[in-house]
């Protein structure tokens, strides 16, 4: 029970020094800036992994918000889409170990 907390523990402070921030290329549409998409998330096994994928999401230029359901799998996203894309958020989840997949077939708002 001791190590598997001080793992945990130590898991929260060395994965956001492991996580590549994810770099996004600007859109080819520049009309209507304000984007939201909800990605479906795998992988999550505890409560705890929300920070992890909250942190990575708003390590990308253009977040504006990030919300994570642990008990739906979900997270939703507001960005700036002339500044990143639903491609670069579902990139940035998989690059933290939650590969995602935009819900509705991909569809953004």
């Amino acid at each position: 029970m001791i190590m598997k907390t001080v793992f945990l523990t130590l898991s929260l402070f060395i994965t956001p020094f492991l996580i590549p921030a994810a770099h996004a290329e600007l859109p080819l549409q520049t009309q209507g800036s304000n984007s939201s998409v909800t990605l479906e998330v795998q992988n999550m096994t505890c409560p705890l992994c929300k920070f992890t994928i909250k942190k990575a999401l708003l390590n990308i230029d253009g977040v504006d918000n990030v919300e994570v359901d642990y008990d739906a799998k979900t997270t939703t996203v507001s960005f700036n889409s002339q500044k990143t894309s639903a491609d670069a958020l579902i990139k940035a989840t998989t690059n933290a170990g939650y590969p995602a997949t935009a819900r509705d077939g991909g569809s953004v708002s």
